[in-house]
């Protein structure tokens, strides 16, 4: 590669890193959704694809292969979640004294909105925002250690499975492709250079489909 060639060629995110600003929002009576509100102090995001394969052997070959992609599962680890989180998920409950853990009655479809850190081969670091749709999670599991002489926060894993949310067209109808299918849309992720960027997290933006957006391969 020429060296013009190398000035011309922009520098590419390498690393990802960090997870901070987590946040909510709930579905409201009018089909909107509710303005985000903090979910808690994150420390760690990992999420995994639920797909599972099937082969359809004939005339002693592979004639068929597909992947079944049916969402995504993860887990969410935070220092703290906030009880506003639980009580609309319907985990809590005030009481006259007190808050309580309830068995839950509902577990309502919401969005998560989460930022990351990216760093690029010139170690300037941006950060990107995320949403995951059609999440939903379960009672998080609670650790208090007492081990050491130092401070020991405590630590909260919350489970979540995301089935996502049909992606719309242009016009706010559900998109359908060419051949009549659906798009499912579980997370989208916006960086600096991308349009919306600004306001992106401001509010739940359902995932639209843009005039030049790139459709998979029909």
């Amino acid at each position: 590669m020429t060296q013009a060639k190398a000035a011309e060629t922009p520098a590419k995110n390498l690393i990802r890193f960090n997870i901070q600003n987590m946040k909510y929002a709930f579905p409201t009576a009018d089909g909107e959704f509710s303005a985000f509100e903090s979910l808690g102090t994150a420390k760690k995001l990992a999420l995994e694809v639920d797909a599972s394969d099937k082969q359809i052997y004939g005339d002693g070959e592979c004639i068929i292969y597909y992947n079944n992609e049916k969402g995504k599962t993860g887990t969410a680890t935070l220092n703290m979640i906030c009880d506003a989180y639980e009580i609309a998920c319907g985990r809590k409950m005030k009481l006259a004294v007190g808050l309580a853990d309830i068995k839950p009655t509902k577990n309502v479809s919401h969005v998560i909105y989460y930022e990351i850190c990216e760093m690029n081969g010139d170690n300037e670091i941006t950060v990107a925002k995320g949403m995951l749709f059609g999440v939903k999670s379960t009672r998080p599991s609670e650790s208090y250690d007492q081990t050491t002489d130092d401070i020991n926060e405590s630590s909260f894993d919350l489970p979540l499975i995301i089935k996502g949310t049909p992606l719309l067209d242009a016009d706010g109808s559900e998109y359908k492709d060419a051949k009549g299918n659906k798009i499912t849309v579980w997370n989208v992720l916006v960086t600096p250079d991308m349009a919306g960027y600004e306001t992106f997290g401001d509010k739940v933006e359902l995932p639209k489909k843009g005039t030049d957006a790139e459709i998979p391969a029909e």
